[in-house]
């Protein structure tokens, strides 16, 4: 019996990834990073090793956070539509810290709950081993219940998909999915940005611009026009 078949994939998560090549962008974030490192001994979240800032990134972090910040935002706008499938521009709130890892770090299995999106920029990666960042199947344990040993052909990845960083990589991912950091070996830093969208539920019109306003403990609340 002969017919006509095709794989169609429900139920996707979308992972945009993007290389920036701008040297002096990086190295303007990098000593931004690097001096707020000097003078601030950070927070403990899912850093093992590694120093991991306060939220408020975007006060400190000079020109060019908030142009990665507007330029992140702009990316969400890009891949966000209505629920009925308009679309839409969607005021955000935003939030980022920097990470800087040395020889050992890694950060645990986590989630970045109560967002929407969620970004990591790599502003510097020294020469090392390791440090890929681990996205989790979000069908897990479910998928390996029954046969552990089979895959789907073309199942586009299963049960956990890596990331090798380099200087300049964006990532742009749905909050909700698990991820960690593989412990990366090597001399000198590897330094990144983190950042997360709560969507406000408040629709704005195409055009808008990103407006410097502030919301409390320094988070930004910031829309910003699609890109077109």
């Amino acid at each position: 019996m002969a017919g006509t078949s095709r794989v169609q994939h429900i139920f996707s998560t979308p992972l945009l990834v993007e290389q920036i090549d701008d040297p002096q962008f990086n190295l303007a974030l990098e000593e931004a990073i690097l001096a707020r490192h000097s003078e601030h001994p950070g927070v403990q979240r899912s850093n093992v090793g590694g120093w991991h800032s306060d939220l408020q990134f975007l006060d400190w972090g000079g020109a060019a956070a908030r142009r990665l910040f507007e330029h992140v935002i702009a990316l969400a706008n890009k891949n966000t539509v209505h629920k009925g499938g308009g679309e839409v521009v969607t005021e955000w709130r935003a939030e980022g810290w920097a990470n800087v890892s040395q020889n050992g770090a890694t950060n645990l299995i986590h989630v970045h709950g109560g967002c929407y999106w969620s970004a990591v920029y790599y502003v510097r990666i020294d020469e090392g081993k390791g440090g890929q960042l681990v996205f989790y199947d979000p069908r897990m344990p479910t998928l390996a219940m029954h046969a552990p040993h089979l895959r789907f052909r073309n199942g586009q990845g299963e049960r956990e998909v890596r990331v090798k960083p380099a200087a300049g990589l964006l990532i742009l991912f749905p909050s909700w999915l698990q991820h960690a950091v593989d412990a990366w070996y090597g001399e000198g830093f590897r330094i990144s940005i983190a950042i997360n969208l709560t969507a406000t539920r408040v629709a704005v019109p195409q055009g808008s611009l990103l407006p410097a306003k502030r919301g409390a403990k320094g988070a930004a609340t910031a829309h910003a026009a699609k890109d077109q």
